[in-house]
């Protein structure tokens, strides 16, 4: 029986990037995946494939099967590139489906390995109706609709959260009808209010339609066309098409450890509980990423996957989880960064606001953007440090990176405002936004 110093079961974000880490750490690594393409859902069926389909589909192109075709060459080649890596960093690989034997031993395909620590980095899966099962072919998680073969004529999208505006983005621009159906009074209800409906305006007029504050109460498919009973107000309508993409969250994947077996309990998400430093209530037992609990991100995986890695090593290390960016891939894209208003509000905690809009920006205007995009900012009126960024622009998912490491090194208003941007750049509204906070704007 072979014996690790480390043992992740997981390939994704969280597990491949922990593995790499704890190798070059000098620790014997193994990784535990059923599939032979490393990256798990991020990589195989989630935050690539999303983004390859979109790009393709901002630049206007139509044709669904090539764009599926390249897809899975993007994903095949990012695949390929994980297993050089571990090769490079000498981490031992075992395709298949892990399961605990014991707090300190894994069977894999009938063999036996040891670990003096085991890191369960398994992610999650899409959480359906319990009325309405997914077949991924009319009823479908993003799983199905990363793979449909044909663009649908209309397409019923359950959840109004990233996954469901992200591929609604794609599927309006193949030509799909898209309506979605949302059980909040709001559309992405995780990010700041004024983002959020100021987004939804620019989607209704892609064609969106949004039907908010309703709740689907059943649902069926009947041949090539799929029907969903909603209690919308005081009555009930029913709603038909061609695909139904349901995009109500996701849940921690725990299924065939074996956790009963080491006496493993999750809590009543189905979570697995972990204290500051990752560890389980098991001592060399611990789990980082999705399956530890929210946030549900692959950067957020990734950020634990190394400090578990370095824990393990003996040294010391902290996950920031107020300064973790979180963004929506459409066009223009949204991003944030630390509290929203409505959260200071309800902690009581004192702030300015201020917003930098894109109409002020040369770089902006060069490109001939049309859509209203802005950028809010709140800071702390004493210290000037910042509190919460959240932008809706074409190309946030780069923009944000700045504010974030303002956030994490606690960089005050007056050093962010005497640090020089290049002209002409969308950036320049962040240099805008900073000067706004002390009351200083230059361009607007």
């Amino acid at each position: 029986m072979e014996i690790f110093d480390v043992i992740f079961l997981g390939g994704g974000p969280g597990g491949y990037v922990g593995a790499i880490k704890a190798a070059q750490l000098g620790l014997k690594v193994a990784l535990i995946d059923k599939e032979a393409l490393l990256g798990g859902t991020c990589l195989n069926v989630g935050c690539i494939p999303s983004k390859a389909l979109l790009h393709a589909t901002e630049k206007g192109r139509k044709d669904l099967q090539p764009l599926m075709q390249e897809k899975e060459e993007i994903l095949k080649k990012l695949g390929g590139g994980i297993n050089f890596l571990f090769k490079k960093n000498k981490v031992t690989f075992f395709k298949g489906k892990g399961e605990f034997l014991s707090k300190e031993t894994i069977s894999i395909n009938g063999e036996t390995i040891a670990g003096k620590y085991i890191v369960i980095a398994t992610g999650s899966e899409p959480l359906a109706l319990p009325f309405l099962p997914l077949d991924e072919e009319r009823i479908v998680s993003s799983t199905g609709a990363l793979s449909l073969s044909f663009v649908p004529k209309k397409i019923l999208i359950v959840g109004g959260g990233v996954i469901g505006l992200e591929l609604g983005s794609v599927y309006r621009r193949l030509g799909s009808e898209i309506e979605v159906i949302e059980f909040m009074d709001r559309i992405l209800p995780e990010f700041d209010l004024e983002i959020s409906k100021a987004f939804q305006k620019i989607l209704e007029k892609e064609g969106f339609i949004f039907h908010l504050g309703a709740k689907v109460i059943s649902g069926k498919r009947e041949g090539e066309r799929v029907s969903l009973e909603v209690a919308l107000g005081s009555e009930n309508k029913t709603f038909s098409g061609d695909v139904a993409l349901i995009s109500i969250g996701r849940k921690p994947f725990t299924e065939g450890l074996g956790l009963e077996k080491i006496g493993l309990t999750k809590d009543n998400r189905g979570f697995i509980p972990i204290d500051g430093n990752f560890r389980t209530a098991i001592a060399n037992i611990f789990a980082i990423g999705d399956v530890a609990g929210q946030p549900m991100l692959a950067h957020k995986a990734s950020e634990e996957g190394i400090a578990v890695a370095e824990i393990l090593a003996g040294h010391k290390t902290v996950v920031d989880y107020a300064s973790i960016p979180n963004v929506v891939y459409t066009f223009p894209e949204i991003a944030s960064v630390g509290f929203t208003e409505k959260e200071l509000q309800e902690r009581n905690i004192p702030y300015k606001k201020a917003i930098s809009p894109f109409a002020a920006n040369s770089r902006y205007q060069a490109c001939s953007y049309k859509d209203h995009a802005f950028i809010k900012g709140l800071s702390d009126p004493t210290t000037g440090l910042l509190l919460g960024v959240h932008i809706l622009a074409p190309h946030a998912s780069e923009l944000i990176s700045q504010p974030v490491t303002a956030m994490r090194h606690k960089l005050s208003l007056q050093e962010l405002t005497n640090t020089c941007f290049p002209h002409p750049t969308l950036s320049e509204a962040l240099h805008e936004l900073y000067l706004a906070l002390l009351s200083k704007p230059i361009h607007f």
